[in-house]
Protein backbone atom coordinates (compact mmCIF):
# COMPACT_ATOMS: atom_id res chain seq x y z
CA UNK A 1 0.00 0.00 0.00
CA UNK A 2 1.29 3.59 -1.19
CA UNK A 3 0.58 6.75 0.73
CA UNK A 4 -0.44 9.46 -2.07
CA UNK A 5 2.77 10.77 -2.24
CA UNK A 6 4.44 8.11 -3.12
CA UNK A 7 1.92 6.76 -5.14
CA UNK A 8 2.31 9.76 -7.38
CA UNK A 9 5.85 9.66 -7.39
CA UNK A 10 6.10 6.20 -8.95
CA UNK A 11 3.72 6.34 -11.82
CA UNK A 12 0.68 4.97 -10.30
CA UNK A 13 -2.94 6.85 -11.30
CA UNK A 14 -4.85 4.15 -9.63
CA UNK A 15 -3.50 3.05 -6.28
CA UNK A 16 -7.06 0.97 -6.11
CA UNK A 17 -5.77 -0.77 -9.08
CA UNK A 18 -3.73 -4.12 -7.58
CA UNK A 19 -1.43 -4.31 -10.41
CA UNK A 20 -0.29 -0.45 -10.38
CA UNK A 21 -0.01 -0.33 -6.87
CA UNK A 22 2.05 -3.54 -6.74
CA UNK A 23 4.44 -2.35 -9.46
CA UNK A 24 4.32 0.85 -7.70
CA UNK A 25 5.81 -1.09 -4.32
CA UNK A 26 7.91 -2.56 -6.39
CA UNK A 27 10.06 0.65 -8.06
CA UNK A 28 9.62 2.13 -4.52
CA UNK A 29 11.34 -0.97 -3.15
CA UNK A 30 14.15 -1.19 -5.83
CA UNK A 31 14.83 2.79 -5.23
CA UNK A 32 15.06 2.45 -1.44
CA UNK A 33 17.88 -0.53 -2.20
CA UNK A 34 19.49 1.37 -4.56
CA UNK A 35 19.26 4.70 -2.10
CA UNK A 36 20.38 2.79 0.41
CA UNK A 37 23.07 0.98 -0.69
CA UNK A 38 21.50 -2.09 -0.44
CA UNK A 39 21.08 -1.96 2.81
CA UNK A 40 17.93 -4.74 2.89
CA UNK A 41 17.01 -3.14 6.53
CA UNK A 42 16.96 0.33 5.74
CA UNK A 43 15.07 -0.17 2.95
CA UNK A 44 12.66 -2.05 4.63
CA UNK A 45 12.56 0.47 7.62
CA UNK A 46 12.10 3.49 4.37
CA UNK A 47 9.47 1.17 3.31
CA UNK A 48 7.53 1.36 6.30
CA UNK A 49 8.38 4.31 7.91
CA UNK A 50 9.69 6.47 5.11
CA UNK A 51 12.82 7.63 3.58
CA UNK A 52 12.96 10.54 5.35
CA UNK A 53 12.10 9.04 9.02
CA UNK A 54 15.18 6.34 8.67
CA UNK A 55 17.42 9.24 7.40
CA UNK A 56 16.42 11.53 10.25
CA UNK A 57 16.95 8.25 13.01
CA UNK A 58 20.17 7.45 10.77
CA UNK A 59 19.24 3.92 10.65
CA UNK A 60 16.05 1.84 11.38
CA UNK A 61 13.75 4.09 13.14
CA UNK A 62 13.14 3.83 17.12
CA UNK A 63 9.25 3.12 15.91
CA UNK A 64 8.05 -0.32 17.31
CA UNK A 65 5.83 -0.73 13.87
CA UNK A 66 8.53 -0.19 11.71
CA UNK A 67 11.11 -2.42 13.91
CA UNK A 68 8.78 -5.24 14.57
CA UNK A 69 7.89 -4.88 10.30
CA UNK A 70 12.02 -5.10 9.07
CA UNK A 71 12.40 -8.31 12.09
CA UNK A 72 8.99 -10.27 10.55
CA UNK A 73 10.45 -9.40 7.00
CA UNK A 74 13.79 -10.31 7.73
CA UNK A 75 13.12 -13.22 9.01
CA UNK A 76 10.80 -14.80 6.22
CA UNK A 77 13.41 -13.75 4.06
CA UNK A 78 16.11 -15.69 6.07
CA UNK A 79 13.78 -19.23 5.83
Amino acid sequence: QLIPETAERFGVRDAWDPEQNLRGGMAYLRWLLDHFEGDLRLALAGYNAGEGAVERHQGVPPFAETQDYVRRITAMLSR
